[in-house]
């Protein structure tokens, strides 16, 4: 069996390579890990750091939550929890104000002393997790909007492909099939060729269009 562990914890990707999987800027990830909101290695991210800013991205996109704060809640819960990646605690909630932790019935406040609180939970961003129960766990990462509606077609899994980016449940690399169209095989073909709907194939291709248009 993998040691998955091990695998969550590589630091397999660059600055840069998480800013794109993410659709961020290289700043804001210098910047996330240099304030320590992300505890990362200095030659690179690991796949766990790479989920810690998905869900950090939605804690400011989608509740507005001031860095400030967002740092003055995890130094909180450093202080008795033993979790060496915070923001992948599922246990983490927030109200758009505070962040929470939803133990039992109850949602203690971070930002308040742990005071007691009702939040609203942060599941869009959440839910494009899948955690197994062998260690495992599955990204799949936002293509064009970050909404529920969002298609889990793209895969990211330290398992598969070196952490790469892959049709989700398959091995087939984005990079490789965007490269094709590139260079003029057409979405037809490689659909047949792959075995799997042509919208599938246009996704891979819509994923990959920021990297090819930086290339």
């Amino acid at each position: 069996m993998p040691d998955f562990y091990e695998l969550n914890e590589t630091p397999n990707y660059s600055f840069m390579e998480a800013a794109t999987y993410l659709r961020l800027r290289p700043s804001d990830v210098q910047r996330w890990v240099s304030q320590g909101a992300i505890e990362a290695s200095s030659g690179g991210v690991s796949f766990h750091n790479l989920l810690e800013m998905h869900i950090l991205k939605g804690l400011r996109k989608q509740s507005g939550l001031p860095m400030q704060r967002i740092r003055t809640a995890l130094a909180e819960y450093r202080q008795t929890e033993r979790t060496q990646h915070p923001l992948l605690d599922p246990r983490l909630e927030t109200d758009g104000i505070h962040l929470f932790l939803h133990e039992g019935e109850e949602y203690v406040n971070l930002n308040r002393g742990r005071q007691l609180g009702i939040p609203q939970i942060l599941a869009t961003y959440l839910r494009r997790i899948d955690r197994m129960e062998t260690g495992e766990k599955l990204f799949f990462p936002f293509v064009v909007t970050e909404e529920a509606t969002e298609p889990r077609i793209i895969q990211i899994s330290p398992r598969i492909a070196f952490g790469r980016p892959v049709l989700a449940g398959t091995g087939i690399s984005t990079e490789v099939i965007a490269g094709r169209f590139r260079s003029r095989d057409s979405i037809a073909d490689l659909a047949e060729e792959y075995g799997v709907e042509p919208a599938i194939i246009e996704e891979a291709i819509r994923w990959e269009t920021p990297q090819l248009n930086a290339a």
